[in-house]
This record gives structure tokens, C-alpha cells and sequence, in this order.
């Protein structure tokens, strides 16, 4: 086929046909848009064509170059270009596609940019997704972790607490005590602003005494701060409402963060609390209860108030001591959300702090009897309790814990789950107090091998959880495994011996 045979039967006007004999020296050419002069190689027209030079020997059919920018000074020519064999030699075909690349080129643009942004969004939700279980992973580990040692800290301390001291000594374990009760309460506080963030923190709806909270607040921060300089004065109008129903841990927390954070940031004058009724509604059966506590502190700068509530806010005095408790206020503000109550922050630098908050309760009907208890014998019957611990100081303070209680409990120590199943097949034990992991198997694996077991009295035996790990769906996961009841750590003696009671009544 000859070069003017081929152009007739090619539609499209914009195409050029170049001959060439073998070697790539070109034998013919009109030169519809590019100049290839007679007898030069087609390496001399552009340095795209030297690559082909190089396949011409092997090509036995036709063979395609989509898209080929090639500059055709002044403009920029974009061809197809097929190179097909023809008697010995080859015919080079150009297609010039110029408009047609540049106006679909921006359509394409749009294509690949809407396509980039899709993956960018999807690559985002991973990322934050990864970013939260990473975060939330971390938070379950540092929990764990810590909890464990503080608890064994807390424990010996309030053995150590009941033996003869002297008053120095005495002073210096009070001291170390309320660090340690501190410390708990940052952990608590992290770890509630996780589950919070998370959607998966429970709201307690039982009664209390609105009372017993105010005083118990005022006892613990008149003795923490009593030699401050700092004056700490409660007032409870007298229509406020005192037995209530909701969620006075949650309370408690609040209000405590919120002292806390006045003592840190007030060095002298006073700091108030006053508690109002702001509000009844439903026939008196649901009380607003407005809280105000108000310091005469540092103060916040005006253009710092929207920050406070964030997590690790703190303000700086000369840039040399940073005030404020970031997490403390973050998780007042997030609890109190959670009780459907609202909280406002007023402030002046130099002159001190307010902040205002207001939850709804429901309030107790002061007519219900208390239901009345039989008095016992007075026979305490010995209960014996199995502890599965492998660790030498957690050995140490349950035998200490438990030596002399006043609840007749015997304790029996195994060192694994295979030495506990040892001890049940042999023995009659009243309950069973477990850790998260044994060196021989973990907590869900013992669970599961226990409740599976033939025999009906080891098969029911309580098991008591008792762990560092305080992460909600831990704690569901090892109830729905069979678990009688969990105790997080740290925990004090009174706590343990509180609930094993149940366990073993239950």
C-alpha cells in the first residue's frame, strides 16, 4: 500500500504519512504539519524518533505511540503515531490529536482531582479511625499499667495506716495517701474523658444525699488546704432539696475538679461555694440545682476564656509557672453535659474565677421508709476464698489485707489457673478472686473452663475480677464470659470486702 493509498482511506484530515525504507531513512513525506526532509534518518527530525529507530528492526506488525507531545515550534503538537511494516520498509502514520487532548485534558483534570479527593476523604477516615483506636489502645495499656502498682502503693499504705505510728509519721503517710488518691483521680478523670469521647460512658440514676457530697468536700479540701492562707466557705440555701436521685459519683467529680482547679489558682483572699435551687418543675419532683463556685485567683484573660475547657489548658504567670488543671476542667465540662446540666465561666485577671453550673435532679420522696434488718446472732461463719496471684508483693498484700478481718474470711493462694483447678477439685471454696492474666492462661480462658467444668459446685463458684483494666467493654466482655462482678484497681479494703460479700450472697 502506498503512502497516498493509506491517507485516502483515513477519515480525519489532520494525519501525516511518512515512508521509510528499513534502516529509518525517509523515502517520502508531505509534510502536513512536520517537515521530514527526503534521505535523513528520522533520529534528525526529534528525539522521540531515535527510540524508534531502535525497534524498527523487530516490528512485524503495527505498532501504536498514544498521546506524543512533540514541539513544533511555536506550538506544542500532540500526536498518535503508528508505525506500520509496508514492502520491506514502513510507514510512519502521525495523527494529530492537539485539540482534541487539550480539551478533554481538562475534563480529565477534573476527573483525577475529584478521584485524589475521594481517596483523601477516605484516607482521612482511616487515619482518624487508626488514630483512635491507637489512642484508645494506648489509654486501655497506660491504665492498666499504672493501676496495678498504684494499687499495691494505696493498699500497703492503708495497712501500714492501722499500725502504731507516731504523729510525724502519721503526717508523712496522710500526705502520701491523699497523693496517691490524687493520682486516681487523674487516671479516672483520662480515662472518663476517653469513654465520653467515645459515647460509651453509663449515667448512674440511684439516691443520695446531696448533703453528705457538700460535707464531704468540705472536710477533705479544709484539711488538704488549711494552712494555704486561703478561706474555703460553703453555702446551701435552705429550699435547696438534699434527697436526690441521679448520679452523685458524676457530682462529686465535678465539684471536686472544680475546687481543685480554685485552690491551684488562688494563693490568698477566699474561695466560695454556694448551692441554690434555681428551679422546680413537675410538682416539685424535679429540682435545677445551681452550683457556683467562685475563687479570688489569678483570673483567666478574656481572650483565653473559650480555651479553658480544653484538654491540657493551662495559663502561664511571668511565663515561668504554668496554673490550671487541663484535664480537671475538660472533664467537668464533659460530665457535665453528660447529667444534661450547662456550665458558664466568668473571669477577670487578678481578680478571680466563677464558674456556674446547673443540673437537673430528681428528688426523693422524704416519706419512704427505710426497710428495717433483722439482727443476726452474732456468729460470723468463716467463708474460704480462693486468690489466684503469681506475684509476691500482690501475695503479700492480700495475706495482709485479709489476716484478722473482721468478716472471717480464710484466703488460700494459687499460683496459676491449673494449680486454682487443683485446689477446687480437692477443697470447697466460697468464692474465687481472679486477676486479668495468669502465667498459665488468661482471665477468659479460666472463666470459660470453670463454668464448662462437671462438677456443679465448681462450675457456679463467684468469681470476683479484680483488675487494673477499667475499660468498659473489658469489663463487658469479662461478665459476658461469666464473671460475677468486677472490682477496677486501685481499690481500697473496705471496697474488697464490700463487694465479695455480695459476690458470695449472690
Amino acid at each position: 500500500m502506498t503512502p497516498a493509498a493509506l491517507k485516502n482511506e483515513l477519515i480525519n484530515s489532520k494525519i501525516q504519512v511518512i515512508e521509510l525504507d528499513k534502516s529509518g531513512i525517509i523515502i517520502s513525506s508531505e509534510d502536513t504539519f512536520l517537515n521530514f526532509p527526503v534521505k535523513k534518518s528520522i533520529t534528525s527530525i526529534h528525539p522521540f524518533f531515535e527510540g524508534i529507530q531502535t525497534l524498527l528492526s523487530g516490528i512485524t506488525d503495527t505498532l501504536k505511540f498514544p498521546c506524543v507531545n512533540i514541539q513544533n515550534e511555536p506550538t506544542l503538537l500532540i500526536l498518535d503515531i503508528d508505525i506500520v511494516p509496508n514492502d520491506g520498509g514502513f510507514l510512519l502514520v502521525l495523527f494529530d490529536f492537539t485539540d482534541h487532548y487539550k480539551e478533554s485534558h481538562p475534563l480529565v483534570q477534573e476527573k483525577n482531582e475529584s478521584a485524589i479527593q475521594k481517596h483523601k476523604l477516605a484516607f482521612e477516615r482511616n487515619l482518624l479511625v487508626a488514630k483512635e483506636e491507637f489512642k484508645n489502645n494506648f489509654l486501655a495499656h497506660l491504665n492498666h499499667e499504672i493501676r496495678n502498682p498504684l494499687n499495691n502503693l494505696m493498699g500497703f499504705m492503708e495497712i501500714l495506716s492501722s499500725s502504731k505510728l507516731n504523729y510525724e509519721q502519721k503526717e508523712t503517710l496522710n500526705v502520701m495517701q491523699k497523693t496517691g488518691m490524687h493520682l486516681k483521680v487523674l487516671m479516672d478523670d483520662l480515662l472518663d474523658i476517653s469513654k465520653i469521647e467515645r459515647g460509651v460512658t453509663n449515667v448512674k440514676h440511684v439516691n443520695f444525699n446531696l448533703g453528705h457530697i457538700i460535707n464531704n468536700l468540705q472536710n477533705h479540701f479544709g484539711l488538704k488546704y488549711s494552712k494555704s492562707g486561703v478561706a474555703l466557705e460553703f453555702n446551701i440555701a435552705k429550699d435547696v432539696p438534699t434527697k436526690l436521685i441521679g448520679d452523685p459519683v458524676r457530682v462529686n467529680q465535678i465539684l471536686f475538679n472544680l475546687l481543685e482547679n480554685a485552690f491551684r489558682n488562688t494563693s490568698e483572699g477566699a474561695i466560695q461555694v454556694l448551692v441554690s435551687l434555681k428551679d422546680k418543675v413537675g410538682k416539685d419532683k424535679k429540682a435545677f440545682i445551681n452550683f457556683n463556685i467562685s475563687d479570688t485567683g489569678v483570673g483567666i484573660p478574656e481572650h483565653q476564656i473559650d480555651e479553658v475547657f480544653d484538654s491540657y489548658f493551662q495559663l502561664e504567670l511571668n511565663k515561668i509557672k504554668p496554673v490550671g488543671q487541663g484535664l480537671g476542667l475538660k472533664i467537668v465540662k464533659d460530665l457535665t453535659g453528660l447529667l444534661n446540666g450547662n456550665i458558664q465561666v466568668a473571669s477577670k485577671e487578678q481578680e478571680g474565677t466563677s464558674f456556674n453550673i446547673t443540673i437537673p435532679f430528681e428528688i426523693r420522696d422524704v416519706r419512704e421508709k427505710r426497710k428495717s434488718v433483722p439482727k443476726g446472732s452474732g456468729i460470723v461463719l468463716s467463708k474460704r476464698i480462693l486468690i489466684i496471684e503469681d506475684e509476691e508483693i500482690n501475695q503479700m498484700l492480700f495475706m495482709k489485707t485479709f489476716i484478722n478481718n473482721e468478716k472471717g474470711y480464710q484466703l488460700e493462694m494459687a499460683q496459676n489457673g491449673d494449680h486454682a483447678f487443683e485446689l477446687l477439685n480437692n477443697k470447697k471454696y466460697d468464692a474465687i478472686i481472679l486477676k486479668r492474666t495468669l502465667t498459665d492462661m488468661d482471665a477468659l480462658e479460666f472463666i470459660e473452663k470453670l463454668r464448662s467444668n462437671p462438677n456443679e459446685l465448681i462450675a457456679t463458684m463467684p468469681v470476683l475480677m479484680a483488675s487494673g483494666s477499667t475499660m468498659l467493654d473489658e469489663q463487658e466482655r469479662l461478665l459476658s464470659a461469666g464473671a460475677t462482678a468486677f472490682l477496677p484497681k486501685p481499690y481500697t479494703k473496705r471496697e474488697l470486702f464490700k463487694i465479695l460479700e455480695k459476690v458470695i450472697q449472690n
